[in-house]
């Protein structure tokens, strides 16, 4: 006799995939404000600086970028 498997819930790939996810939000969380803190110590250093002081961008924008730079190497196994 043969019985059919139902899937009840998701798969154990997904299981693991939403699991990764929810840790890299997590660890975002953690290391976005490291790498605000960096970023706006970088830009007030280089406003009073010897240079022209002429600064671009959003602080935020380069600090989400490089918070997910840096997870990146945390995930790369």
């Amino acid at each position: 006799m043969l019985s059919t498997m139902q899937d009840t819930g998701p798969t154990r790939r997904h299981q693991e995939r939403r699991s990764e996810k929810l840790m890299m939000k997590r660890l975002f969380i953690v290391v976005f404000p490291l790498c605000l803190a960096v970023v706006v110590l970088a830009r007030v250093v280089q406003i009073f600086g010897p240079r022209d002081g002429t600064v671009e961008g959003s602080v935020f924008a380069e600090a989400k970028a490089s918070a997910y730079a840096a997870l990146g190497y945390a995930f790369h196994a």
